[in-house]
């Protein structure tokens, strides 16, 4: 396989089809934010015990994402109330092993009704200037070169003249200010970084990276978001450090796991200000250090009066 774009199925892709074993953003997620040795056990080529993680939040995504973005609808109605009976487990793992997405029969609709909303809400955010998901194609794969080592992404959906890069998540909170928190707990920046350094080096000009977020409940709100310089100058120096990182452990076929020296424990800011009250008698009462007394509020209403 040669440096390019490439359309593949999920299952092709998460095996890692190229010649030598490839960073994905997940993996850069996992050298920056845990270590090399949860990097080497969550990488199909190296780790021989390797499972991939199913749970049912990744199906109903996943179903969502399927249907909104490529048009098809891959899920697998399960006629019942929920995964704990031995036969609703069973058709689910078969749904599974086929590649489909397994959804209980009361959350079939909540999908349809996903993707027509999503739908209505790309054709109002007016900074896309008209753009619809029929301006480019989903699911693309793109292979690259970085140095010596070889790297992958799969892209949810990008436009025909490669200027948008659109990646669906499914949450349970798509407030703006909620989500926006999400990104750089969730390590969405580095995927960020990663995908737009891929799309660069085909080469094809410099992207921009948009989330669309979308809650899987009713009434399934959907929120734009996009990194600011200031994060993008962080996810930036973070994939630069996890692809040397990643370089180094392939050449060395070494992949250490957290360091082995003891790590103190600092005293936090509140536990010193609830032993400082005890200390000087002042009984420690949360409520009044953050929302204040409402006796002393009102003394000081009258005061002003």
């Amino acid at each position: 396989m040669s440096p390019g774009i490439y359309t593949m199925s999920a299952a092709e892709y998460h095996a890692d089809p190229c010649v030598a074993p490839s960073l994905s953003s997940s993996i850069a997620r996992i050298l920056v934010t845990q270590s090399p040795l949860h990097a080497w056990t969550a990488h199909p080529k190296l780790n021989p015990n390797y499972q991939s993680e199913e749970k049912e939040a990744f199906d109903i995504g996943s179903a969502a994402h399927a249907l909104l973005l490529e048009g098809q609808d891959r899920m697998v109605v399960v006629k019942a109330n929920d995964w704990r009976t031995k036969a609703a487990q069973e058709a689910r793992d078969a749904a599974r092993a086929e590649g489909k997405h397994p959804v209980l029969e009361a959350r079939y609709q909540d999908v349809q009704a996903m993707r027509d909303v999503a739908i209505r809400a790309i054709a109002e955010c007016s900074d896309l200037g008209g753009l619809t998901l029929a301006d480019g194609k989903a699911e693309q794969v793109i292979v690259w070169q970085d140095g010596d080592i070889w790297c992958r992404a799969r892209l949810d959906w990008i436009a025909n003249d490669r200027s948008i890069i659109l990646d669906y998540k499914s949450t349970e909170d798509a407030t703006p200010g909620a989500f926006s928190r999400q990104i750089a707990r969730m390590g969405y920046h580095i995927q960020d970084e990663f995908y737009s350094r891929g799309v660069r080096e085909i080469p094809s000009g410099s992207p921009t990276f948009i989330f669309l977020a979308q809650e899987t409940t009713a009434p399934y709100a959907c929120s734009f978001h996009a990194c600011a310089p200031s994060l993008r100058a962080i996810a930036e120096q973070q994939v630069e450090y996890a692809i040397r990182k990643w370089s180094d452990c392939l050449r060395e076929n070494r992949w250490p796991g957290h360091d082995q020296r003891i790590h103190y424990a600092e005293a936090t800011a509140w536990q010193l200000s609830e032993q400082e009250e005890r200390t000087i008698g002042i009984p420690y009462d949360p409520a009044k250090l953050w929302i204040g007394d409402p006796k002393i509020g009102l003394d000081h209403e009258r005061d002003a009066l």
